[in-house]
C-alpha cells in the first residue's frame, strides 16, 4: 500500500524489493521501491527544536501521541525517545517493515483521512514530512477529531539549503541540468490557511531551525534515491542519467562526507 499524491490508499499487484530502488517502477506518493533508501538516509529532526515544540504543546511522558504519515519511524524514534505513547500511522507496509520494532509505539495502518483512533483520544498529533500527501479538508477534519480539546496539530520539514553547501549546490545544478521541468516541492510553502481552513484549528505558530547532518557518501546517493517527486518528474532515464552524474562527481573529487543543510519548519496549530 502507498500514499497517492491526494492521500488514498492503493495495492501495488506486486510490491518490489525494498532495499533495491526500481525507478521504472515509481508512482507519485508511492515509496514501496524507495523505501530502503528512505531508511537509510533521510535525516532527524533537531532534538532541540523537538523538546522546545513538546514543551510548547505541554505534552509529557505518557501522554498520547499519533505521528502519522510516520514512514519509516525517523520522527517518531524521537516522539518515542521522550518517553510519550506513541501511535504510528503508516499505510505503506514496506515502510513499516524498514522502522521494525520501536520500544513504547504501537503500529497501524491509516491515512491522514482514516487514522483509525478514537474521538478526541489524543493530546498531540505530529506529522514529519508527510502532510504534503495528504487531501484537504478531510484531513484537517480527521485530525480536529481525534485531538483532545486543546491539543495541537505539529506539521514537520526538512527543507534543503542547496545554496549553503559546494556539494548539495552542484546537485541542484545537476537537477536542472538532466531535469529542467522539475521543480522543488513544498518550497517556500505557507500553511497558516490550509490549518485554518476549516475553522477548527486555531493559533497556528511556526518554529524553524537550520541544523546540517554528515552524510557518507553512498547515504547522500541514498538520500536522491529516497527522493519520490524527483523520481516520478525524471523517469527511469533522466534518473539514471542524473544518479550517475552525481556519483561520478563524489568520486572524481573524493568527497567521502557532506554536511547537507537543513531548515527544520514546523507549524503548529491547536484545535478549538
Amino acid at each position: 500500500m502507498f500514499w497517492t499524491g491526494v492521500g488514498v490508499l492503493q495495492h501495488p499487484d506486486s510490491p518490489a524489493s525494498d532495499d533495491v530502488p526500481h525507478p521504472d517502477s515509481v508512482r507519485l506518493g508511492d515509496f514501496t521501491t524507495q523505501a530502503g533508501a528512505y531508511a537509510r538516509a533521510r535525516p532527524g529532526y533537531p532534538p532541540d527544536l523537538v523538546r522546545q515544540l513538546a514543551a510548547s504543546v505541554g505534552v509529557r511522558p505518557g501522554d498520547p501521541v499519533a505521528d502519522i504519515g510516520a514512514g519509516t519511524g525517523i520522527f517518531t524514534r524521537q516522539l518515542a525517545a521522550m518517553k510519550l505513547q506513541v501511535i504510528a500511522i503508516e499505510p505503506n507496509a514496506i515502510m513499516r517493515q524498514q522502522a521494525g520494532a520501536i520500544q513504547g509505539v504501537q503500529w497501524i495502518d491509516g491515512t491522514f483521512e482514516a487514522t483509525g483512533l478514537g474521538d478526541a483520544s489524543m493530546q498531540w498529533v505530529t506529522a514529519a514530512q508527510a502532510f504534503h500527501w495528504a487531501r484537504l479538508p478531510d484531513a484537517i477534519h480527521e485530525m480536529a477529531r481525534i485531538l483532545r480539546p486543546g491539543g495541537w496539530l505539529t506539521l514537520l520539514w526538512n527543507r534543503r539549503l542547496h545554496e549553503s553547501d559546494p556539494v548539495t549546490l552542484w546537485t541542484l545544478q545537476a537537477i536542472h541540468r538532466h531535469i529542467p521541468d522539475y521543480e522543488e516541492a513544498r518550497q517556500g510553502h505557507d500553511w497558516h490557511g490550509p490549518l485554518t481552513s476549516t475553522g477548527q484549528f486555531s493559533e497556528v505558530r511556526v518554529d524553524q531551525q537550520m541544523h546540517w547532518t554528515p552524510m557518507s557518501a553512498s547515504r547522500y546517493m541514498d538520500l536522491w534515491r529516497s527522493h519520490n517527486h524527483l523520481a516520478v518528474a525524471a523517469g527511469p532515464q533522466r534518473l539514471e542519467a542524473f544518479l550517475s552524474d552525481l556519483q561520478t562527481y563524489l568520486t572524481d573529487n573524493r568527497i567521502q562526507t557532506i554536511h547537507v543543510p537543513y531548515i527544520c519548519e514546523a507549524w503548529s496549530a491547536q484545535v478549538r
